[in-house]
């Protein structure tokens, strides 16, 4: 069954809510004028006891008090009036028809504590009455007094009856409102489709117009224009990543297949065939590493994680990496120092955390001139640790900072793939800092060196327990 659109969803919901509350409405008003109306005879009602109750302690005899309560009701000829005497006689008795009583309700008259109120049904209609004890010249006499509320019922019954009889018309018209209303305000999230089925991966930068009013679709359409702009970002790194990495890749491929066909044009000594091969061999291992580091990018980016999360000693492990590197560091006469590296525990993929640290420090040795130095510093960052490597090679220019960590970007002819390198390495470790849940940053001048900066949340544990050792 096909579900019925946002906006008649909309217009039943809105008519379906008049008509609610319009019933309630019809219902209030009518209890609220049927108690009215009640008021209304019992201060009538308590007006004429009280004249007649007076006029009665005021008699002299039996004759006086039958004469002011003919009087009573020539001048009330709809009242009903019944005098009981105090032998349960009865004195006197008017009635506009045959009283048949069913009380339906008592209640003590504000004002008037000796008189109870009560309703009664009669062949002809509704009647309120009071009754009560009045002394008089014979002794106590048992008043009951009424007054006919049919015309006011049926005056009350009757406006209720239009207020219902006009429900289908309301319900009608709170329709043609509710889809009147409705179109008005879907009417710019219909200009929000049209503007979204027109962007393609073509058409990336275009965008959603954004109403003037500062309402939720305004909302709306921004958070929808802000993450176009972040797909239309990554459209564009991937377009770039592909394009590099093409390039990377076709290099050492059509290194391998010239190599191979210098090899094959003409005969060459034993010793040229082995410069080839080697040729051959170091391209190969270029397109190896390039190829590897393109497969790890990819897991980082779909979060194809380890899964491995567990405490590790930061100290340590860059003490580890240090020592893989020092032959290196020898080779070029390159010091490396360690300072102010107390016990750090963070949490996480140690093998993943050696490699940045691997890469961030061989970057370091690469471009540091031989006889300079390198030094780590780390310690805490509130519940984390901070990691800084500093070298005093050439530098890195100013403008070149905020793309340092972009796939494939090299700084100038000298970090190029002639020192072993792809471009990639600092890209690897800016995502692997990242998926732990941390930040890494460098700042650089040229002529003074370099500074990387990696900051790691740090384990939670028990502050009883020591800090495990990765030696153990």
């Amino acid at each position: 069954m096909r579900r019925l659109n946002i906006r008649w969803r909309l217009t039943l919901w809105f008519g379906a809510a008049m008509i609610l509350l319009l019933l309630i409405r019809s219902f209030w008003i009518y209890f609220i004028m049927d108690w009215r109306t009640t008021l209304h005879t019992d201060s009538q009602l308590n007006l004429d006891i009280s004249a007649i109750s007076t006029q009665l302690r005021t008699a002299d005899d039996r004759s006086q008090l039958v004469q002011a309560l003919n009087q009573y009701v020539m001048r009330h000829a709809a009242a009903e009036v019944k005098v009981k005497g105090p032998d349960n006689s009865v004195i006197f008795s008017y009635a506009p028809g045959q009283d048949v009583r069913s009380p339906s309700s008592t209640k003590e008259p504000q004002g008037h504590e000796k008189w109870a109120h009560f309703t009664t049904e009669t062949p002809n209609g509704r009647r309120r009455a009071v009754s009560g004890q009045v002394p008089s010249s014979i002794g106590n006499l048992s008043i009951e007094l009424s007054l006919s509320t049919q015309d006011r019922r049926d005056e009350v019954l009757s406006f209720a009856l239009t207020l219902f009889t006009t429900l289908p018309f309301v319900f009608a018209a709170a329709l043609g409102v509710g889809y009147f209303v409705s179109s008005r305000a879907l009417t710019p999230v219909d200009k929000m489709i049209s503007d979204a089925q027109r962007i393609t991966g073509l058409q990336l930068n275009q965008r959603i117009a954004v109403p003037e009013s500062r309402d939720e679709l305004a909302r709306l359409a921004r958070t929808l224009n802000e993450m176009i702009n972040r797909l239309h970002q990554s459209f564009e790194d991937m377009r770039r990543f592909t394009a590099d990495a093409a390039h990377d890749l076709r290099t050492p491929v059509t290194a391998l297949r010239t190599a191979v066909e210098v090899s094959l044009m003409a005969d060459h000594t034993t010793e040229e065939y082995q410069a080839s091969l080697h040729t051959i061999l170091d391209e190969a291992i270029h397109l190896s590493q390039l190829t590897s580091q393109l497969l790890d990018l990819s897991r980082e980016d779909h979060g194809a994680k380890s899964g491995v999360s567990e405490p590790v000693r930061l100290d340590e492990l860059i003490a580890i990496a240090t020592a893989d590197l020092q032959l290196a560091a020898q080779k070029k006469g390159i010091a490396v120092e360690t300072v102010q590296m107390p016990p750090l525990l963070v949490s996480g993929d140690p093998i993943r955390l050696r490699r940045v640290f691997m890469n961030l420090l061989d970057n370091a040795l690469q471009y540091t001139p031989c006889g300079g130095n390198v030094q780590i510093k780390g310690g805490p960052l509130g519940d984390g640790a901070l990691i800084t490597i500093i070298d005093n090679g050439p530098g890195i220019p100013e403008d070149e900072l905020p793309h340092i960590f972009d796939r494939f970007r090299r700084v100038d002819k000298s970090r190029t793939r002639q020192g072993g390198g792809t471009g990639l390495g600092l890209a690897i470790c800016k995502a692997i800092v990242e998926a732990h849940g941390g930040r890494i940053h460098m700042d650089s001048a040229i002529g003074y060196g370099t500074r990387v900066s990696v900051e790691l949340p740090g384990y939670q544990a028990d502050a009883s327990k020591e800090l495990p050792s990765d030696n153990d």
